[in-house]
């Protein structure tokens, strides 16, 4: 059985808000858990704002145009990476 791949929680930053050579943020995917506790799947997402003092993060879905607000520590994976929280 293969190791799982791992992103410490400290570079999740690294992955949401990457940006192309023109300066474009850079699609991914994530899993997160809602305010209700059910866990939800986003694909094809861009960070469109980060609130650093409150770690949170606007996340605009690509496909309907909506946009959710995120809280870093609620999610658990990003591009197939778990997150290492510590």
């Amino acid at each position: 059985m293969s190791e799982p791949k791992l992103l410490r929680y400290n570079h999740l930053h690294r992955v949401m808000e990457c940006r192309d050579e023109k300066g474009f943020p850079v699609p991914f995917n994530m899993k997160y858990i809602c305010m209700d506790g059910e866990v939800m799947e986003a694909k094809n997402v861009v960070c469109t704002s980060v609130d650093v003092r409150h770690k949170k993060r606007n996340v605009k879905f690509l496909d309907s145009g909506q946009v959710r607000t995120i809280h870093d520590a609620l999610v658990l994976e990003v591009n197939g990476f778990k997150i290492l929280v510590g």
